[in-house]
């Protein structure tokens, strides 16, 4: 009986220990858990997915734009569209963006040390019939990088 109470006392022990050093943040950890900020202006870029569709994109001025170079829906795209961005590891960013006309919102990782991106989209979520619901999760390949200097 002795030794179970003793062991239940040093698991408790650990377990508040445990429980405090997770709210101790190392010197290696370099994400950024303020406020969004515009991380990637500056910058502009083209990706391209596995099933041939690319696109163009830039960033200036807390703004994201794109146009559609390769693919059905060539030429299309928008501008002035206000972004969010956070530093996730080195040369790593996470990216998002509500496109409200037209219903659609987006989150994005660039990795800019592989050179590619991933993409997580909420295409049309207002689900009307001229244009419906679709999600896509993909990833593609980065090219045509210019970073600003």
């Amino acid at each position: 009986m002795k030794t179970k109470l003793v062991t239940c006392i040093c698991l408790a022990l650990l377990g508040t220990v445990f429980a405090f050093s997770q709210n101790n943040t190392s010197e290696e950890n370099k994400f950024e858990f303020g406020a969004p900020e515009h991380f990637i202006d500056g910058y502009s870029l083209n990706f391209q997915y596995q099933n041939g569709t690319a696109i163009h994109m830039e960033f200036n001025n807390g703004k994201a734009k794109y146009e559609w170079i390769a693919g059905p829906t060539k030429g299309n795209g928008n501008q002035d569209i206000p972004y969010r961005s956070r530093i996730i590891g080195d040369d790593l960013y996470l990216i998002n963006w509500h496109e409200t006309g037209k219903k659609d919102y987006l989150t994005l990782v660039f990795d800019f040390k592989k050179m590619i991106v991933h993409s997580s989209i909420i295409v049309g979520y207002e689900n009307k019939p001229e244009r419906t619901l679709k999600t896509v999760f993909r990833s593609g390949i980065i090219d045509h990088l210019k970073k600003p200097e």
